[in-house]
């Protein structure tokens, strides 16, 4: 389908003046935390921590004194059955800490509908509810991921393509068949849900029945039903969750499942420009992503960023870790004195048929993290491709627990400035989704810093 003909045949958006304004003021009763899969999620907020340790007395801090915080789980790196665990784990901590009632849990994940929906949303339900519904709005507009008529689409060029048909679909281990959310909802819910359960909030009823009629239709939701936002701008996004709020004003409580760009509505945050970071000379740049957009991005750093670069293969790290990684710390320490040096996987995924796809991402994972971990030299900067590297990255090899989001490099592409007890405190972290931008955004995102 055409964009460009779709939005012919819709309502023109509904604009509510001051509307993120109006969103901020009915919050300041609540607290907004936001539990995300990997550490992309915060790619359309500003001035925001992210928690990388639940576990410590950081936790309690951040919980007392600040509104919205993200705590990054990194489950999407994890089996169903960890992922389960460690969303107990926290929504235990949350409960035994503050009045459940004025929690808003957003359940953050993948614009592509990638993701443990399942065992997340379960044990969330089950700990912190009951919830009368749970809101569904895999709507990302820097991603250019949107929904009509309860289909999710990514954008390219003028023409809207089922996400069921694309790469992201066929992901080894969050693969799915439908498009159409009630069915998508049914396939991963695992007899929780059937597809008629689903309730959609349209077009329409955003953009001509307003805030009152998003009220009215969430006030008849019960019993955990799920909820299907549709849209395709950030004013639908204004619309929905204004009368979402008036809903919960009157004893509705809903849990939310959605990705990046609900978290920046639902906490009523306003857009700000893409941040220009100081000029710097030698950063270190990370890629694990196997995306083919990444690929595509790799390719033409390395072809345009006078950066050094230095291939990781798959195999090595499976077979002679630490050999391996001795040898690939000593060549990086030689080279990011004297330039940039871009790290980057082998672009084929090998596979050992002995262990499972996430098994050996994980050790993947972890090797890139190692490299960070032992190298001696100071990079200026840090780029790190693809969510689940980030994370493990951070947290393993920068030995960061909390972060804050600056904004944004690019769009979608979040900015952190590691805390003080990281391993390079104040340093500038780009976390670089695998999936988003063009072609050329990854070696503009590097000249940001050295042009």
């Amino acid at each position: 389908m055409r964009y460009s003909e779709i939005i012919k045949t819709l309502p023109e958006p509904l604009k509510i003046p001051d509307a993120r304004s109006k969103i901020r003021q009915n919050n300041e009763s609540s607290k907004i935390i936001v539990l995300d899969d990997d550490s992309t999620g915060c790619q359309t907020v500003h001035d925001i921590s992210i928690l990388l340790d639940w576990k410590g007395p950081i936790f309690r801090e951040t919980l007392f004194s600040e509104d919205i915080f993200y705590i990054l789980t990194n489950s999407r790196a994890y089996s169903e059955r960890k992922a389960m665990a460690i969303n107990r784990d926290i929504a235990k901590r949350l409960k035994a800490s503050f009045n459940p009632n004025k929690l808003k849990i957003i359940s953050r994940s993948d614009s592509t509908l990638r993701g443990h929906f399942y065992g997340e949303v379960k044990t969330l339900m089950d700990i912190l509810g009951p919830f009368d519904g749970v809101i569904v709005a895999p709507y990302f507009k820097e991603g250019k991921r949107f929904t009509v008529a309860d289909t999710h689409y990514v954008l390219e060029n003028d023409e809207l393509i089922e996400v069921n048909k694309t790469e992201f679909s066929r992901d080894p281990v969050f693969g799915y068949k439908n498009a159409y959310l009630p069915h998508w909802i049914e396939e991963k819910s695992k007899g929780l849900w059937k597809s008629e359960d689903a309730i959609s909030i349209s077009i329409v009823d955003t953009r001509k029945g307003g805030p009152e009629r998003i009220k009215e239709i969430l006030l008849g939701i019960q019993k955990g039903k799920p909820v299907i936002v549709n849209a395709l701008c950030d004013e639908d996004l204004e619309v929905f969750i204004l009368g979402l709020i008036e809903a919960e004003k009157n004893g509705k409580r809903f849990l939310y499942r959605t990705a990046a760009s609900f978290v920046k509505v639902r906490a009523g945050i306003e857009d700000k420009e893409l941040i220009s970071p100081p000029k710097r000379q030698r950063g270190l740049i990370i890629v694990g992503s196997f995306v083919n957009m990444t690929t595509i991005q790799l390719e033409r750093l390395l072809k345009g960023g006078k950066v050094n670069g230095i291939e990781i293969k798959i195999s090595n790290i499976l077979n002679s870790y630490r050999q391996y990684l001795k040898e690939i710390v000593e060549e990086l320490d030689n080279k990011l004195k004297k330039s940039s040096v871009a790290v980057y996987t082998e672009r084929e995924y090998f596979k050992i048929a002995s262990e499972s796809e996430l098994k050996v991402g994980e050790k993947i994972s972890n090797f890139l993290s190692d490299i960070v971990k032992n190298i001696k030299g100071f990079p200026e900067f840090i780029i790190s491709k693809g969510g689940i590297t980030s994370h493990v990255i951070a947290e393993r090899g920068l030995s960061a627990k909390k972060v804050k989001v600056l904004g944004q490099i690019a769009p979608g592409v979040p900015l952190w400035e590691l805390g003080k007890e990281s391993k390079y405190p104040g340093l500038m972290y780009v976390v670089f989704p695998g999936n988003v931008g063009d072609r050329d955004t990854l070696l503009e995102v590097y000249k940001k810093f050295t042009q």
